[in-house]
């Protein structure tokens, strides 16, 4: 057996190794893929539930808010009608005085069931914006999950192809790898979009988080379609959403969800 007969030997036995060992990695990949897409519309479905939740809570505190705010019109229309009798009746004899007593007694407890519901309807209003904020978040949470999901398909299917192209693999050790030029990276600003615009509080929802490189204190241009609307600064981050204050001389009024956002530097 000639010496050249034995190199080439080798070298099929080699090359035969490793395809199979990258055969095995192929079949690994291909399996871990598929159990983080497993996970993935696990964590789907749990999340279309948590928001179906959080739609019918919303509503229901919306039927609740709207009950209490019938509930105070009447009262503060009860009020003045009584306000108006307690002036009429002063007006009388001193004989009606003990009616008097009972009718301002009862002004008194009507104001402060009014206060009372004030408080509620206070105490729902936020809890309501709360609910919101969250549905919000939940429908962020699924449009991120679907990417990722999609994303994983992708990838899933590119290892399919992988793998069937790997008896095809041609190697030749004589050719040497070309290095490939890396260009130098370009940091660009964020951009997104609003999703809530609080004028109450003076405050904004984006669609940007810590998943895309939002820092508290961060600065960002509100814009519509023509023209900058002003300045928001981020004071609360999550994963895949942000809130921030709006500063002065902003356009508070004019902005809306869907505004365009772009980080101010």
């Amino acid at each position: 057996m000639s010496k050249t007969f034995k190199i080439v030997l080798v070298l099929l036995v080699v090359v035969s190794i490793t395809s199979a060992v990258a055969a095995v990695f192929l079949f690994v990949g291909k399996e871990r893929e598929y159990m983080k897409r497993l996970l993935l519309e696990d964590k789907l479905a749990a999340t279309l539930k948590d928001k179906r939740n959080l739609e019918k809570e919303i509503g229901s505190s919306k039927k609740e808010k709207e009950g209490l705010d019938a509930q105070i019109e009447k009262a503060e229309a009860k009020l003045k009608e009584l306000t108006s009798e307690v002036e009429a009746e002063k007006e009388k004899s001193k004989s009606a005085l003990l009616d008097l007593t009972e009718k301002e007694d009862a002004i008194k407890e009507l104001q402060e069931d009014i206060e009372k519901e004030k408080k509620e309807k206070l105490v729902i209003s936020k809890k309501l914006e709360e609910l919101e904020f969250d549905y919000t978040k939940a429908s962020s949470d699924i449009s991120r999950l679907k990417k990722e999901k999609k994303e994983l398909e992708k990838r899933l299917s590119d290892l399919k192809e992988r793998s069937v192209d790997l008896d095809r693999i041609v190697v030749n050790p004589a050719l040497k790898p070309v290095p490939a030029r890396v260009a130098a990276p370009v940091k660009e600003l964020l951009r997104g979009r609003v999703l809530v615009v609080n004028r109450e509080y003076t405050f904004i929802v984006t669609d940007l988080g810590k998943d895309d490189g939002v820092k508290k204190g961060m600065v960002f241009e509100v814009k519509d379609v023509r023209e900058s609307l002003g300045k928001a600064e981020v004071d609360k981050v999550y994963d895949t959403m942000s809130s921030a204050t709006v500063l002065p001389g902003s356009k508070i009024s004019r902005m809306k969800k869907g505004d365009l956002i772009i980080e101010s530097r």
